[in-house]
């Protein structure tokens, strides 16, 4: 099924569903796995005397997330290599995922409301628009339940 996956991993809640799914997925289909943690320049970036650079610390930080995940996965017995990047996450993302001829790529969702989206943008939303191959969008169970609109039986014209 899968030989290559990407996944998107920056240690939140949501990427972690991303990463249980991802592991279930490469361990039924034998793929290799590539976590790649994009660190966004505009968001992390300290400027002085005019020159910009992203902190050690965050840098560090980054790479202990994506290990910890990486032993995670290993413990388990998936083939497993991590990145990091520099750039706007979606961009990064897709880019990656065209270099290493991935098969699909998993991200976390984040759920936000309009607004947050709005001004943020959906790094999800974003891959969907240009996607060099499938696209896992992973959901925890109990944002499943709460963002199903139930389908209502309507009666048919006739019955009584």
């Amino acid at each position: 099924m899968y030989q290559r996956i990407l996944l998107a991993y920056d240690g939140s809640p949501d990427g972690r569903e991303a990463l249980t799914q991802a592991k279930t997925l490469a361990l039924t289909s034998a793929a290799t796995l590539r976590l790649l943690a994009v660190i966004d320049p505009s968001e992390s970036m300290l400027v002085v005397e005019g020159m910009s650079f992203v902190t050690d610390n965050q840098r560090f930080a980054t790479q202990a997330v994506l290990e910890s995940g990486m032993r995670q996965l290993q413990g388990l017995g998936c083939t497993v290599s991590n990145d990091v990047r520099y750039g706007n996450p979606a961009e990064q993302i897709v880019l990656f995922a065209k270099e290493m001829n991935a098969d699909l790529i998993v991200v976390g969702h984040r759920d936000q409301g309009t607004l947050a989206r709005w001004l943020n943008g959906s790094v999800g939303d974003s891959i969907l628009h240009h996607p060099p191959c499938s696209v896992l969008v992973a959901v925890k169970p109990a944002q499943t339940a709460i963002n199903v609109t139930p389908i209502r039986k309507t009666q048919a014209r006739g019955e009584g």
